[in-house]
């Protein structure tokens, strides 16, 4: 018989507290019923045995207080909550008990987060279905007001606001399809998509101004490539920029004498 309990056995118990105190319970309880098992298979002095007892019953009263275990154990009569059995001899018997508590208590979280998750789905889906059938009712003000609130809400899911630039835009309101990809920039410089998307709406607006400075951003973003240097090209041609638009070919040509869009632009110069 040991007149002093493992140190395993201590230092599960003293974590078992440790856990609860920070509301982490199912740690909590795996620590302690992991203690449990330890303890059922020594033989303790009782000196040793009582210092064990007082350390494991303090920890199940607080338990049973803890608002995540109020609804899983019953009150009696008294109003109290059940307590939960521990003898001397039957720690596996609370060690099942804490373990299959645990896994309740996991279930109910999952299930929690997947509900919300269903919900948030949901949310979204019908903000956009309604922006998009008030838009086709001819009430735009109202429909558009509706889209813009899915990034509002949804700000921390990753692209939304290219996800709803992108509704815009097929919806045919470029103003604010690029409003929504400025944004998206401005929040993720690294999402190509909304670089593309606001581009083409501020183009499709004829805000060539607009549209450069986009172009500026991506060049000091990524760096010059002989597509985006086409781009600009043809973007500079419609501005009637002539000399920027030969410009801007030119140096797309330099990287990739192929380059359709260049080439395109340094025809029609030609031509004129």
């Amino acid at each position: 018989m040991l007149n002093v309990p493992p140190k395993e056995l201590r230092e599960n118990i003293a974590r078992a507290n440790g856990y609860l105190r920070r509301n982490e319970v199912e740690r909590a309880m795996l620590a302690m019923a992991a203690a449990m098992r330890q303890c059922s298979g020594v033989r303790l002095m009782r000196a040793a045995r009582a210092e064990v007892d007082i350390q494991v019953n303090d920890f199940l009263n607080s338990l049973i207080r803890h608002q995540r275990l109020q609804p899983l154990l019953d009150p009696g009569q008294t109003g109290r909550p059940r307590k939960l059995p521990y003898q001397q001899g039957k720690e596996a018997a609370l060690a099942t008990v804490l373990e299959g508590l645990t896994k309740i208590l996991k279930d109910e979280a999952e299930n929690s987060i997947k509900r919300e998750t269903e919900a948030r789905i949901e949310r979204k889906k019908t903000l956009i279905e309604t922006g998009l059938r008030l838009m086709q009712e001819g009430q735009l003000a109202k429909g558009r007001a509706f889209l813009k609130r899915v990034p509002e809400e949804f700000s921390s899911e990753e692209g939304i606001y290219v996800q709803v630039g992108q509704i815009f835009a097929a919806a045919g309101q470029h103003t604010e399809a690029a409003e929504m990809f400025e944004a998206s920039i401005q929040k993720q410089p690294r999402h190509t998509a909304a670089y593309t998307g606001a581009v083409t709406s501020w183009m499709k607006l004829h805000e060539y101004e607009k549209a450069e400075a986009v172009y500026q951003t991506i060049l000091r973003t990524f760096g010059g490539h002989p597509s985006t240097f086409g781009k600009m090209a043809k973007m500079y041609y419609l501005w009637h920029k002539r000399e920027k638009a030969e410009d801007m070919a030119l140096r797309a040509l330099q990287g990739n004498s192929k380059q359709s869009d260049a080439l395109e632009v340094i025809e029609a110069l030609r031509r004129r």
